[in-house]
């Protein structure tokens, strides 16, 4: 059964303290070395891990693809600590889910067809009821991956794969008003401007997330196992690839507080796994 986690990782134990921070921390100043971190290795019904969030008391959420279970961890050996489910009656939601955020106490959920699914955090063993949002934003994309811009209460919905002839060679970041329950615009960005900083001819995105102090988005790339920066305008100022050997599959992306780069991957036959990239040095 595939899931829907929830993670509480004691980031700062494991990162530090939020003092390691810097104004104009960039992607180039990660090392992303194999050397410098490690991979947590993840139930194995976990395995299709995906999108990853944190709240603000810094626990780790995160989703698998298709039941709307929710479970708490120990990322440090990977225990279950609860669960509980999205669900009316009987059995959890089922949906195709492509990525997560939280926003002022609240839980979201993106499908690939742009569908938003709202809900509170649950006790052990809980049902919780949610809403959902039908924001229109897949008619003309593949939605993989959402994120929070608390400065603007706005979700960000990121595209995978263009479905409409006017974003073809085109990514697009919608944002959604968590207040008009509405789409207010979109910022598009060609994806040559990723691509051909890899020597690639494609750039799918798989996960966003925005940087707590440059306020830029991150956007990690699956089947390029790379990773961008991208200002709020669009503009594209680096991409990198993965050297790690464990990355099998990038999926998601969070910060910690001290603002150490964390990815899940997927497992395939495989454990899904956690890794944690420390901050940058001040």
């Amino acid at each position: 059964m595939r899931v829907l986690l929830a993670a509480t990782l004691g980031l700062l134990s494991l990162t530090g303290t939020s003092a390691g921070v810097q104004r104009g921390v960039r992607l180039e100043d990660y090392g992303l070395r194999a050397d410098e971190a490690a991979p947590r290795e993840l139930p194995r019904r976990l395995r299709e891990i995906s999108g990853l969030a944190t709240t603000a008391d810094h626990r780790l959420l995160a989703h698998n693809d298709e039941a709307g279970i929710v479970f708490e961890i120990d990322a440090r050996d990977g225990s279950v600590v609860k669960e509980f489910q999205l669900a009316d009656v009987g059995d959890p939601v089922a949906d195709d889910f492509e990525g997560i955020a939280v926003a002022e106490g609240r839980i979201y959920l993106v499908t690939s067809a742009g569908r938003l699914y709202e809900c509170r955090e649950g006790a052990d063993g809980a049902s919780v009821l949610f809403q959902v949002y039908a924001t229109g934003a897949g008619r003309d994309c593949e939605i993989e991956g959402l994120a929070y811009d608390e400065g603007r209460r706005e979700l960000v919905l990121m595209c995978k794969n263009a479905r409409s002839d006017d974003l073809l060679g085109e990514l697009a970041m919608y944002r959604w008003s968590i207040d008009e329950k509405a789409l207010r615009e979109r910022t598009v960005v060609p994806v040559a401007d990723f691509a051909r900083r890899i020597g690639a001819n494609r750039f799918q995105p798989s996960g966003v997330e925005r940087h707590p102090v440059s306020g830029n988005w991150f956007v990690v790339a699956a089947r390029q196992a790379a990773i961008a920066e991208v200002t709020p305008e669009g503009q594209v100022l680096d991409v990198r690839r993965f050297e790690a050997p464990w990355h099998r599959q990038i999926e998601g992306i969070a910060f910690a507080p001290d603002g150490a780069l964390i990815v899940a991957d997927e497992g395939g036959r495989a454990r899904g796994t956690l890794t944690v990239y420390p901050a940058p040095e001040p």
